[in-house]
């Protein structure tokens, strides 16, 4: 009997082998976590968790820069098979078998985009998680994108694809133009009341979104890029503003055997990953 959760900053998602689903508030520290954790999983024999950040097949959080106090922090449930793993490799491991490219779950290569907080990124290869040699990979959002010391990352590095593509840097974006602090939720709502400014700082969300697309692409030559993340859920034209930059960045071919595919578990993608996981 296992279980599948999804540790993020806010909220605690889970499903069960029955596809149960539920979600409850993060406590936000790590005793407290813990708790929440040995709770919700005692009436199961094996628990997958998937977690943002640096985490090792182990267990181990070396680092997660969006969810500090689980650092250095071994994340294990006593009596427990525990199996963890990153969230974003989870997700397209969950969304691989029970989502949106079920298509490709025996044979195909497929690649998860999280757009959120962060960037995070998962792969999956003929229906099997890409997790390197110790658990650690696809960290797509600390790939350096520029030298500008300007912009620095939570992780502490410079010029990482995560300060382009992220709630943050949307709003970085419009501020860019209007000098106005604004949430990406609120640029997100003006864009679909058709404010020209905010949608312009969508655009160039997209156009880095694509970038990154472009160099996953070039290296993996995937059936399927399956993206998630709310912004892109309540802004759909995103899709379009991608797609017009992809068909003139990628390879023809490349281009021409892509599927761009939205997240059909929404935001428990990782959960259900995280239920595969410790199902294996």
């Amino acid at each position: 009997m296992a279980l599948g959760i999804d540790i993020g900053g806010s909220y605690i998602k889970a499903v069960d082998y029955r596809k149960r689903k539920f979600k409850i508030k993060n406590p936000g520290n790590f005793d407290d976590l813990m708790k929440v954790l040995r709770d919700i999983s005692k009436n199961y024999t094996s628990v997958g968790i998937a977690v943002a950040g640096f985490v090792d097949l182990k267990g181990f959080i070396h680092e997660s820069p969006n969810i500090p106090y689980i650092n250095g922090k071994f994340i294990c449930i006593r009596g427990k098979k525990t199996y963890v793993a990153n969230d974003a490799t989870l997700a397209a491991y969950g969304e691989v078998h029970f989502g949106s490219a079920r298509k490709w779950m025996k044979k195909g290569i497929v690649v998860c985009l999280t757009l959120g907080t962060g960037l995070g990124g998962g792969l999956v290869i003929d229906g099997k998680p890409f997790l390197g040699s110790n658990g650690i990979s696809m960290e797509i959002g600390h790939i350096p994108l520029t030298e500008d010391a300007s912009r620095v990352c939570s992780c502490g590095r410079y010029g990482c694809v995560e300060e382009y593509v992220s709630s943050r840097a949307i709003s970085r974006y419009y501020k860019e133009i209007t000098d106005k602090d604004l949430s990406s939720e609120e640029i997100v709502k003006r864009a679909n009341q058709g404010e020209e400014y905010a949608i312009q700082s969508l655009k160039k969300f997209a156009f880095y979104t694509s970038k990154v697309i472009q160099i996953l692409s070039h290296i993996f030559n995937p059936n399927a890029i399956v993206i998630s993340g709310g912004i892109i859920h309540h802004f759909p034209h995103v899709y379009d503003f991608i797609d017009e930059f992809i068909k003139v960045f990628l390879i023809k071919p490349i281009y021409s055997g892509l599927h761009i595919l939205s997240a059909k578990l929404g935001e428990f993608s990782g959960a259900y990953g995280a239920l595969k996981f410790a199902q294996r």
